[in-house]
């Protein structure tokens, strides 16, 4: 009996130790992570809006017409001239998480979409179908007409061709509730 009390103190100690070690290096790494998501996020802006301005542009995190949607930023230049918006919608399927970044004009058409994650187990034909079939300046109608029987996104990412539609949709929809006025914001 000493013997199985012994290995069970020993392995606890050492599974106490593992803790430790797994939260320290959290400790150093998250702020270093959250940076680094920070950046790409911006980058990702200013590929979707060439003169996207961080500083000027303000940050939605709740009020959404859809559970898609994570967070909406009201762009805008760094003279201060109203761009769109940029929408974070996700959701899944049976074959995995996509997050995408997307933005919609003033205008209502499309300003460009990137992903954020793509956790699709057919990732590569994921993103030939993103950036394929997703153009600047398509209207919702244009995404509602969008041909998904194409030979190149049939199969598995079939699903995930319907994903990415759905979401855009949403942001098309949410867009109609904040009106296109200055600052989108009803």
């Amino acid at each position: 009996m000493k013997k199985y009390a012994l290995t069970a103190m020993i392995l606890t100690m050492i599974a106490g130790v593992c803790a430790a070690l797994i939260a320290s290096v959290n400790l150093f790494t998250a702020p270093i992570i959250k940076k680094n998501n920070e950046e790409k996020k911006a980058r990702l802006c200013q590929e979707i809006f060439e003169t996207y301005a961080a500083e000027q542009s303000q940050i939605i995190t709740e009020d959404f017409t859809s559970d898609s949607i994570e967070e909406i930023i009201v762009s805008y230049d760094a003279e201060g001239t109203f761009l769109g918006f940029i929408y974070t919608v996700k959701g899944s399927n049976g074959y995995g998480e996509i997050k995408l970044l997307l933005g919609i004009t003033k205008e209502e058409k499309l300003a460009g979409i990137q992903f954020i994650t793509n956790g699709q187990s057919f990732a590569s034909e994921t993103n030939t179908h993103l950036e394929n079939q997703y153009k600047n300046d398509m209207t919702e109608s244009d995404v509602d007409n969008m041909d998904l029987s194409n030979p190149d996104v049939t199969a598995g990412a079939t699903y995930a061709s319907k994903l990415i539609r759905s979401l855009v949709k949403v942001a098309f929809a949410d867009v109609k509730t904040r009106g296109n006025q200055e600052g989108g914001i009803k």
